[in-house]
């Protein structure tokens, strides 16, 4: 099948990540059957893509009324997944990180028509270990979207071995479509690219916190203002190649030894979630969110967030 043929898409999961993914197929035209066992869970979904629609009317990315692309999209409450992957041509779950649970909804597809083509959203699960054991891998592939899912532009496409050349290309031109910026993992490595690069950086991060380089707000800053500002519109290569590989390859010999090589999460890092300090969700973090919501917070991210998307299309346009 080819991506222009793609009418009905199928997003199993309607948590955080599902609900921005829903909204991107929705916002190209699709038709979106949103599947889950929680009715809650479905109706804070919808109540979610709503604001988010509204957020993006607001920000000029909308080129018709909110109310046209909700109703494009399905709530079903069901566990039937085979049954109701038959109504769909390209099926998504976004299910939490768990191997075994990814599997088992891999399995249930695997009988499905055919033609259908079934992805995963993750990072860190390869797509040979969820297929182990099911009868049609080639049509089967992941994708690893970045949260928010429905303003993040990058996507991340990944295969096994037994991924047929014609799924990866649909599923690519289907990203394209619904107005993402995918690229090709050619190898099937936990982590792909985007996680691999900044859990590397999270590492050293934590490590200059526990050395007590500097503060949580100070490290921030050194992200938004120099290296943060930069890659926003220039690559890290890119980047590079303007700094000169001769400076690259000078400071690199002086810097990588210093560099925590640590193989486990640092002490300061675990010590935070053994106290139950998780972040926003929590209302603390490596910051104090006391007396400020989770929804206040993300629709302040979000805000800047989407300014930020507005130039990035805008730079896609100039080439």
């Amino acid at each position: 099948m080819e991506a222009q043929n793609i009418k009905t898409v199928m997003v199993i999961g309607a948590g955080i990540m599902g609900q921005g993914i829903i909204q991107s197929f929705a916002q190209a035209g699709l038709s979106v059957r949103v599947v889950d066992v929680g009715k809650e869970v479905l109706d804070r979904c919808m109540v979610q893509v709503d604001a988010n629609l509204r957020l993006f009317q607001e920000f000029g990315l909308l080129e018709e009324e909110p109310s046209s692309i909700k109703a494009r999209i399905h709530p079903v409450l069901t566990d039937d997944l085979a049954r109701e992957a038959e109504r769909c041509d390209f099926v998504l779950e976004t299910v939490p990180e768990n191997l075994d649970l990814k599997k088992k909804i891999f399995a249930q597809l695997d009988s499905c028509h055919p033609e259908v083509i079934i992805s995963s959203n993750t990072s860190s699960c390869t797509v040979a270990s969820l297929t182990e054991g099911c009868r049609t891998p080639n049509r089967m592939i992941g994708l690893h979207y970045f949260n928010p899912a429905h303003i993040m532009p990058l996507v991340e496409i990944h295969y096994s071995p037994w991924t047929s050349t014609e799924t990866i290309a649909t599923t690519k031109a289907l990203m394209v479509r619904v107005g993402k910026k995918p690229i090709i993992v050619k190898k099937d490595i936990p982590g792909l690219i985007g996680s691999r690069i900044q859990v590397a950086m999270a590492r050293e991060i934590e490590s200059l916190l526990a050395q007590d380089v500097a503060s949580p707000e100070d490290i921030d800053t050194v992200a938004k203002a120099s290296y943060g500002f930069r890659h926003a519109c220039i690559g890290n290569l890119e980047a590079y190649d303007m700094v000169g590989l001769d400076t690259m390859e000078a400071v690199e010999r002086r810097i990588y030894k210093e560099l925590s090589n640590a193989t486990d999460p640092t002490p300061i890092l675990v010590e935070k979630v053994q106290r139950g300090e998780l972040g926003v969700k929590s209302g603390q973090g490596w910051f104090d969110y006391t007396g400020k919501s989770k929804e206040k917070v993300l629709d302040s991210q979000n805000r800047r967030l989407l300014k930020q998307l507005a130039l990035f299309k805008s730079f896609e346009k100039e080439g």
